[in-house]
């Protein structure tokens, strides 16, 4: 009962983490593509939306850490 438990959350967070790795590169190419414009505007914007998505993958990422710790913590 408890390993299907973990297996469920283990598959959701690795499908919130497919889902989301695609759309951070998804926002990541508009945003360098905004990066290299002469617009000084766009630029900054760019940048900062760079930022929000380095943010983000490294939220999702510590979603691993908490798969391993439930694998580890259960013995699955």
């Amino acid at each position: 009962m408890v390993n299907d438990v973990v297996s469920l959350i283990t598959y959701l967070i690795r499908a919130v983490q497919a889902i989301a790795g695609s759309y951070a590169a998804l926002k990541l190419s508009t945003y360098a593509i905004g990066y290299m414009t002469k617009n000084h505007q766009r630029i900054e914007e760019a940048k900062g939306g760079m930022k929000n998505v380095a943010i983000g993958i490294i939220i999702v990422a510590g979603c691993e850490a908490i798969i391993q710790w439930l694998q580890k913590g259960i013995h699955f």
